[in-house]
């Protein structure tokens, strides 16, 4: 029980935490900071960093042997993955490439989960290493796609 209200805590944390990001950009664009000349971060931006930063968090939790923290930080990213699908347009979610890197990047982020809670550190590293080529796949299938 305890478990799951953990779960849910921290699910709820990533999900605020997101819309503030992203509540305090839109308001900045809005307030007419164009003539700055400096490029406008999109949504899509955002997610990128934040994703790669959890990569970045992952690497150092198998490296240090961090099992609690690699599970913790394998959960945030598989929020941030559910959220960023929502977000995305609807064109390119249906692609089929874009689908199954998705469900790749799904597949690693519960086997990263599953082995730090086992506490495998060869386990998590493969799965890890499969996340992170789900990861430059997708970001192939997405600056390969013609502009229109």
């Amino acid at each position: 029980m305890k478990r799951v209200t953990l779960v849910a805590v921290i699910s709820a944390m990533f999900v605020l935490g997101a819309a503030a990001i992203f509540s305090e950009d839109r308001s900045a664009e809005q307030s007419g900071d164009a003539a700055s000349g400096a490029k406008q971060q999109t949504d899509q931006d955002r997610w990128m960093a934040a994703k790669l930063t959890s990569a970045q968090q992952i690497f150092e939790h198998l490296t240090r042997g961090d099992f609690e923290q690699l599970a913790a930080s394998a959960r945030r990213m598989q929020v941030m993955n559910f959220l960023e699908q929502w977000r995305r347009e609807n064109e390119f979610k249906q692609r089929s490439e874009y689908e199954g890197q998705l469900n790749a990047f799904e597949f690693a982020t519960k086997e990263l989960v599953r082995y730090a809670n086992d506490r495998n550190v060869d386990g998590a590293l493969a799965a890890y290493l499969a996340m992170s080529e789900s990861c430059v796949r997708c970001h192939k299938l997405i600056r390969d796609v013609p502009s229109e």
